[in-house]
């Protein structure tokens, strides 16, 4: 199993790495889904950017670019060749995040400075939640120590 890179969104001018790959829901609903061959952090075959687009009162998810090669990837997706292209696809829920990310809290998570979460309906903005969380505190090293096996403790942090 490959760990793939993440893939990027804009909103508002600030660029997010986000866990969804939301083409590959369209993919997997085609009758038979194309398979791309993949590459060392991308097993999908593809990297796709994003971006979330004004239309008038609605806001629009949008793929804005793709690679290796956009016209013959589409092709094969069956999708207009024009980028950007509303992922009208879609449905859900895109967690993005931007700065460095450390782990806080027992049981541990991973934050980082800025999250957002962005409630997609077949392609539109439904919801946005934009998070600051430089005020939550690190992990402390005993919080730390006690989340992992005891076997590690007597490797430093």
């Amino acid at each position: 199993m490959s760990m793939d890179f993440l893939e990027q969104m804009t909103v508002d001018g600030d660029v997010y790495s986000i866990y969804t790959f939301p083409l590959e829901s369209y993919r997997k609903s085609l009758p038979s889904p194309p398979r791309f061959r993949g590459w060392p952090g991308c097993s999908r075959g593809y990297r796709a950017t994003w971006e979330i687009q004004e239309y008038g009162p609605d806001r629009i998810l949008c793929l804005t670019r793709i690679s290796p090669d956009p016209q013959a990837l589409l092709e094969e997706l069956l999708l207009p060749p024009a980028l950007p292209l509303a992922a009208t696809w879609f449905s859900g829920i895109i967690r993005g995040s931007r700065g460095e990310r450390r782990r806080t809290g027992y049981p541990p998570r991973e934050v980082h400075p800025d999250e957002i979460y962005v409630e997609i309906d077949a392609g539109r903005v439904v919801r946005e939640w934009q998070l600051d969380l430089r005020a939550v505190p690190d992990q402390t090293d005993e919080e730390w120590r006690q989340s992992i096996p005891s076997f590690l403790w007597k490797y430093p942090r």
